[in-house]
């Protein structure tokens, strides 16, 4: 059986049908994406916020530290200088913190960013996959109903039809299998009657 090239045989019922799905699922996955942006885009706006507060908060340490170990190196008691050193030794750890947050907030963003373009790309393969998938479905039934129609078109014309059987896969077997037990009855009456 030679397959037909042409996949829209019946424009207004394929098409209807294929959009009305694809409207459905595009409705809800865009139902889904606004609440993910939406999420994204008020994490991202608050990660960026925190780091800016960081690095005040950086900058404000940094700076009361940098005038607190300029004391003169004089200082008698071994005990503060001891403290200036632990202090120093905590500095540099709170610094080398603060560092790996804003640099974690920062990836944190990116992937975000990554993230909702993904899913954008994902989106947009979904919607040209179900609409390939939906006119090969909407084939199936369309095609039946297009050589059926041709042979109602040739007994209504008074031609007599070279019914063949439908493609492996189509849908309407049964319905097809009834039309053709009557096109046969049809002839046997007109065999009958002359």
């Amino acid at each position: 059986m030679k397959k037909r090239k042409q996949y829209i045989i019946d424009k207004g019922f394929q098409l209807r049908h294929t959009f009305s799905i694809i409207g459905i699922v595009s409705v809800i996955t865009a139902v889904i994406l606004v609440a993910i942006t939406a999420s994204v885009v008020y994490n991202n706006n608050k990660l960026t916020e925190n780091n800016t507060k960081i690095t005040n908060i950086y900058e404000i340490e940094n700076s009361i530290f940098v005038s607190l170990s300029s004391l003169p190196e004089a200082v008698k008691d071994p005990n503060l200088k001891q403290a200036l050193i632990q202090n120093a030794k905590n500095h540099d750890r709170n610094m080398e913190t603060l560092n790996r947050i804003i640099a974690f907030n920062t990836t944190i963003i990116r992937y975000n960013r990554i993230l909702l373009a993904s899913i954008l790309a994902i989106i947009l393969a979904e919607s040209i996959a179900l609409y390939i998938i939906l006119i090969r479905k909407t084939h199936r039934i369309s095609g039946p109903i297009y050589v059926i129609s041709n042979f109602m078109k040739d007994i209504i014309a008074g031609k007599d039809p070279k019914l063949r059987p439908l493609r492996k896969g189509d849908e309407l077997q049964d319905f097809y299998d009834l039309f053709q037990n009557m096109v046969k009855a049809i002839r046997s009456r007109g065999h009958h009657t002359s």
